[in-house]
């Protein structure tokens, strides 16, 4: 009768980068030594995204040590959670998570879902989506008209 291997796991901390971006946050977890089917994703209905893994360091006639980690990380409502996907190459496991895109109506309220709006993006969302450029419109809009009202009243200009 064989005895059984003693096992010993070895928990490590995987070196994580995130890159924020406008559209989305991509993380990177550097995992080299991994494979593929040594690796969970998953993102849980409480809103956490736990990544583990677990793979075999060594294995003698009485003893294996195991290398291991666990991540876990909260996903807020701005990420559509059903459009984050992850994919590993090079040792490197990447993981992209898009953000929601809110949309601004006409009278300038933001939808509460977060989701496009089903008529569209009309010009008018499209200006409130960018304070900023619809202010320069509207500075320049309003000093056209003065200067328009200005050479209508004084330039004594006959069309001949």
């Amino acid at each position: 009768m064989q005895a059984s291997k003693e096992t010993s796991y070895e928990d490590f901390e995987p070196l994580c980068k995130w890159r924020r971006d406008q559209n989305c946050d991509k993380l990177e977890v550097h995992l080299q030594g991994f494979k593929r089917q040594q690796l969970k994703v998953e993102i849980h209905s409480s809103g956490i995204l736990e990544i583990y893994g677990e793979r075999l360091m060594e294995e003698g006639k009485s003893k294996r040590i195991i290398s291991r980690f666990r991540k876990e990380f909260p996903v807020s409502e701005d990420y559509q959670r059903t459009q984050i996907h992850a994919k590993f190459y090079n040792g490197i496991l990447h993981l992209v998570m898009p953000k929601q895109i809110p949309t601004i109506s006409a009278a300038g309220d933001e939808n509460n879902d977060g989701k496009a709006s089903s008529s569209g993006t009309s010009y008018l969302t499209c200006l409130m989506k960018n304070k900023n450029i619809a202010l320069e419109i509207m500075i320049l809009a309003i000093s056209l008209a003065i200067v328009g009202a200005y050479v209508k009243k004084y330039c004594q200009c006959s069309l001949e």
